[in-house]
């Protein structure tokens, strides 16, 4: 079974009030893991994923933030790693 861990050292979003953006970082790591593994497998997203469309409006919770992020993170990277990354 092929599990891809994330971890992230540092996270800096600009812009984010201070409680939605402390702590986030350790849920934005499940959710790039999430994804990047689901994809890895070419299994679907999980459900939380369409759950947030691209560019949504402002996300007002921890678990919505995080997986936006992530959403965005794994599709920014997915492009540049697909050719290194057999299947």
């Amino acid at each position: 079974m092929t599990r891809i861990d994330v971890q992230i050292d540092h996270l800096v979003l600009r812009g984010v009030p201070d409680e939605l953006a402390q702590g986030i970082g350790p849920l934005v790591e499940q959710r790039l893991s999430e994804l990047a593994t689901a994809d890895r497998r070419g299994d679907e997203a999980p459900g939380w994923a369409d759950a947030t469309p691209r560019r949504s409006p402002p996300v007002p919770d921890r678990d919505g933030l995080a997986a936006h992020i992530a959403q965005e993170v794994w599709a920014s990277a997915r492009t540049h790693i697909q050719g290194g990354m057999p299947r």
